[in-house]
């Protein structure tokens, strides 16, 4: 009986593949982060940032910032390559007021007005990973992220890749 249940759902969810010719639910030339996509981050390519970085009225300046770069873009690139990952962790002497966030280039004709970028939260889980606490164009209803900043990320981060990513040392022309 319970075989035929669970045949039944997947029957069904295969056929909710929508648009998608190969029913995967996954659009071509996209990234689809998970947990695991993040972990790790801490020895990718480091970036402090500091008070002074350019950033105005950001409501990621309390704390000691760092971001982490997965892999350069090629030289010379005038966008992100679909896959990129940015995760920015910030430090307070209060380790409950610390905030891991992230940003990852999904690519294909998600979060246009971010240029395909999808937002992310992450906390340290019981296993001592950080798992993703929520995802999305921004924080969802309810969230207390930063404040809640009216339009979510894209308030800030919208637009062209290095008009979108606020960090000057990542500007693509840096690379």
């Amino acid at each position: 009986m319970a075989g035929a249940v669970l045949a039944t759902a997947l029957v069904g969810l295969i056929g909710c593949g929508g648009a998608d010719p190969g029913g995967d639910g996954i659009e071509p030339g996209t990234f689809i982060a998970f947990d695991t996509s993040f972990r790790g981050f801490r020895d990718w390519e480091a970036f402090p940032a500091a008070s002074d970085d350019g950033i105005a009225d950001s409501p990621h300046l309390t704390g000691r910032r760092t971001v982490y770069l997965n892999k350069r873009p090629p030289s010379g690139s005038t966008s992100f390559p679909v896959g990129t990952i940015i995760v920015k962790e910030i430090l307070n002497d209060d380790p409950a007021q610390n905030d891991i966030v992230a940003r990852v280039k999904r690519g294909g004709t998600y979060n246009a007005r971010a240029t395909g970028w999808e937002w992310f939260e992450l906390r340290p889980s019981a296993a001592g990973s950080d798992v993703i606490w929520w995802r999305g164009v921004g924080p969802p209803a309810g969230e207390t992220y930063l404040g809640n900043v009216e339009g979510g990320c894209n308030a800030c981060h919208r637009g062209g890749d290095d008009v979108s990513i606020l960090l000057p040392a990542l500007h693509l022309s840096n690379f």
